[in-house]
């Protein structure tokens, strides 16, 4: 098996099922490093996300018309601050 493949139909399948219009794929450190490693940003931007952010970042803005795409592994540090994705700013979240 590829795992450079099998990740890369994940991530597509994320991005695939929220549908079409301009997404924003929000990372964590270990996430971060995956995506980097088998897609190209412009192989992404042909996806429609046009914005890559870490979860752990301190500057959000409101961003209403973009789709939110949460690609994160589930650690304890992320259990313990799931409150920020309840504050994200964007319309819809998968």
């Amino acid at each position: 098996m590829n795992v450079v493949f099998a990740v890369k139909q994940y991530i597509s399948k994320m991005i695939e099922d929220s549908g079409p219009g301009m997404k924003v794929l929000l990372m964590d450190k270990e996430t971060t490093g995956i995506v980097s490693m088998v897609y190209t940003q412009s192989e992404i931007l042909q996806k429609e996300v046009y914005l890559f952010e870490r979860i752990d970042s301190q500057n959000r803005e409101i961003m209403k018309h973009l789709k939110a795409i949460c690609f994160l592994r589930p650690t304890k540090v992320l259990h313990k601050s799931c409150h920020v994705l309840r504050q994200i700013q964007h319309t819809r979240i998968w």
